[in-house]
């Protein structure tokens, strides 16, 4: 099925109202405003296949809202993709900025708030799924609201192909043709969620999170050294959200960046005590242990131990009888009393 909505720059609060409910059939409940209160010109045409609704926006600039409603026990929350084939929109969520450019496939959980932003003409393509028909978990598709993907490759390149030819001005498809079309575009749904979430933590092996959470620290264990280790990295090695790997964390004694810096501070204590690393420079050191910025690992070395990295080495070897760069030894005088 295929509604158009032209709308002309009237100022009427009523019509834009109307343009708003036209938004939320395309997406979901919000409010639409715009810098005059006049209606942005432009069309809304949705299609209906099945339980799935694709529709195409086409408009200027406007600021859209997802606003709160009373749902019954019937109501289920939707999984709201956004591809922007022309223009961009700035899209807010839990305080996140996100620009959704032509490269850009968002994903959305209808019951959360978020806003979209947009500066000027743009056209929107919208997907909407049911939660039910993805068949997987709250814990898995949670883990992706919110997620900007970029369309360059795996199910989001699939789906930032297919979905602006599914709503062309010339599609007309048959209710039989609807009803499969919808069905494979919940199928790609359910396998972009799986390919940028993980397993239900409740059911990982050996306890919650468990096994997920070993696997990274023995991923950092093995990667330390290298200077783009980060949470976004591991995230993608482990094909994962950066989100769900945060919050796997988030019952651990340290966050996933802080054990990064952790990990190469204690190797680069290891590696500056070592009598046979004497010629080798602080910062040489820093740099092998996957520091790209010399103070700012002389400033956590300090906060982690307590004192400068090359005071660390002075004392290791007069520990050792090693002498330092300098040929010194550091002498401990014994304590008073003693």
């Amino acid at each position: 099925m295929s509604l158009l909505l032209p709308a002309g720059p009237v100022h009427d609060e009523e019509d834009l109202a109307r343009w708003g409910s036209r938004w939320g059939d395309a997406a979901m409940p919000v409010s639409v405003t715009t810098a005059d209160g006049r209606v942005p010109g432009g069309d809304i045409v949705i299609h209906r296949l099945g339980a799935v609704t694709v529709s195409a926006v086409v408009s200027g600039a406007q600021r859209v809202t997802r606003v709160p409603v009373r749902r019954s026990g019937a109501d289920e929350p939707d999984v709201v993709l956004l591809l922007h084939p022309h223009g961009s929109a700035t899209y807010r969520w839990r305080g996140d900025d996100v620009l959704a450019g032509p490269s850009v496939l968002l994903i959305h959980d209808s019951a959360q708030w978020c806003s979209l932003s947009y500066e000027g003409p743009f056209t929107a393509v919208v997907l909407r799924v049911p939660a039910r028909a993805v068949g997987l978990s709250a814990e898995q598709l949670g883990s992706v609201a919110g997620t900007a993907l970029p369309t360059t490759d795996g199910t989001a390149a699939l789906l930032a192909s297919l979905l602006p030819a599914v709503t062309s001005p010339t599609a007309d498809w048959s209710p039989r043709v609807g009803e499969r079309l919808g069905a494979a575009l919940v199928d790609l749904v359910t396998l972009l969620v799986l390919e940028h979430s993980a397993p239900d933590p409740e059911t990982v092996q050996n306890g919650p999170r468990g096994e997920l959470v070993r696997r990274v620290r023995a991923y950092i264990d093995g990667h330390y050294r290298d200077p783009s280790l980060s949470p976004e990295s591991i995230a993608r090695a482990h094909h994962i959200s950066l989100r769900y790997l945060h919050r796997v964390f988030e019952a651990e004694e340290s966050t996933v960046g802080r054990l990064i810096q952790r990990r190469r501070l204690e190797e680069s204590a290891r590696e500056l005590a070592r009598p046979g690393r004497r010629a080798v420079t602080v910062a040489a050191v820093a740099q092998l242990c996957g520091f790209t910025n010399a103070a700012h690992f002389s400033r956590a070395f300090r906060q982690l131990h307590g004192c400068s990295p090359l005071e660390w080495r002075s004392r290791a070897f007069a520990a050792s009888g090693v002498p330092d760069e300098a040929g010194r030894f550091l002498v401990r005088r014994p304590a008073a009393g003693r």
